[in-house]
């Protein structure tokens, strides 16, 4: 376990205690979390332990109160008695707690969201950004992706779903709700809910507890800086995580039966923006579907026209979906310019399926507002 800290969970203080953590250090700690499967050794709750923990140990460092963990959030997989909730009800729910609490007199509000999807992430960043307080919008993955200095190696350490990084996590935060003998008595088995290689064999309470300490560290920092005027960059992490956590080519072919677009990567990819063009000429983007009909995915067509960074498109560990397009000349050239993560695009040709494979080119930055260009 962690180191005990002072109390500090708002529903629990008394008007006394509050009001003197808020007069000595006026910061509000709001974790989001959801109820989501996480395979068979985790609870529903995930999200929401590692959120609410990893903010109680902020604010050990930094001060302030945090308040109790929420269920309502967006993006969830579509698995067993996993609940998901709409954009409009998230961001009202934000907006207004953000709203109450500057009312009350917090001057800095850091809203974190246990839940990794970066429609949510994204969401967050811009309902704290519009409002009339220091507000700081972000996910826990983030704080992982800002101690990256190259491409990672292994399986992924800055995130996942309930592999490595979450179970090391619970293992640290609430391992009494962790039941690993649930798990295969194999490294290569693989479990409904689990996005990576069986934690049985990889997870660590010690790497666990080091990553959440460092997460805290970093966070009470940026909070204090919040409080004090000098808000942090809300995109430098998801830019250092698309460099180093995504290294990884995406692989664009064509084949009798359309474009395929796989993630050969051992993360998770988030597409915000997708453009094709054939012999040079952009297709209408209204006319271009992504469809990902793999396992914990709803298999909905979307359509390149609605991506951005708070509507984009999954292509997890190793997966692969279909691109719907009118129909193509045989020999026409196509390619690719794919929108990563609200912050980055990246471009990829696919010849005839003769003439070789799938290629990528170099990251391309975006504009200063985040959008793919």
């Amino acid at each position: 376990m962690l180191e005990p800290i002072a109390e500090r969970r708002y529903e629990r203080l008394h008007l006394a205690e509050i009001a003197a953590l808020a007069d000595a250090s006026p910061i509000a700690w709001v974790p989001i979390g959801t109820l989501e499967h996480h395979g068979p050794h985790l609870p529903f709750g995930v999200d929401a332990f590692e959120a609410h923990g990893l903010l109680r140990a902020a604010a050990h460092r930094a001060g302030g109160v945090v308040l109790p963990p929420t269920y309502i959030a967006t993006g969830c997989l579509d698995l067993p008695y996993t609940l998901t909730f709409s954009h409009a009800l998230v961001e009202a729910q934000v907006r207004e707690t953000v709203a109450q609490l500057a009312h009350r007199g917090f001057r800095a509000v850091v809203v974190l969201t246990g839940h990794g999807p970066l429609d949510l992430v994204h969401l967050l960043k811009r309902a704290c950004a519009e409002s009339d307080v220091a507000a700081y919008g972000l996910c826990w993955l983030e704080l992982n992706a800002a101690r990256l200095t190259g491409p990672e190696e292994g399986e992924p350490r800055v995130v996942d779903h309930a592999a490595l990084v979450e179970t090391s996590w619970m293992l640290a935060l609430e391992p009494e709700l962790v039941a690993l003998d649930r798990l295969a008595d194999d490294p290569g088995a693989l479990h409904t809910g689990i996005y990576g290689r069986n934690p049985r064999f990889t997870a660590s309470a010690d790497w666990g507890r080091a990553s959440v300490t460092a997460a805290a560290e970093l966070l009470a920092e940026r909070a204090t800086g919040l409080l004090a005027g000098a808000p942090p960059d809300p995109l430098a992490d998801l830019r250092r995580f698309v460099a180093h956590s995504w290294p990884e080519p995406l692989e664009l072919s064509r084949g009798v039966d359309g474009l395929h677009l796989r993630n050969p990567g051992r993360a998770s990819r988030y597409l915000s923006g997708l453009e094709i063009e054939v012999d040079g000429e952009p297709l209408d983007p209204a006319e271009v579907v992504l469809v990902n009909d793999a396992p914990g995915e709803a298999g909905v067509p979307v359509t390149a026209a609605s991506l951005g960074p708070e509507s984009g498109f999954y292509l997890r560990r190793e997966q692969t979906a279909a691109i719907r397009t009118p129909p193509l000349a045989t020999r026409a050239v196509v390619g690719a310019k794919i929108g990563l993560a609200g912050v980055t695009t990246v471009s990829a040709i696919a010849s005839e399926p003769a003439l070789g494979s799938p290629r990528m080119r170099a990251f391309t930055p975006a504009n200063d507002e985040g959008q793919v260009r």
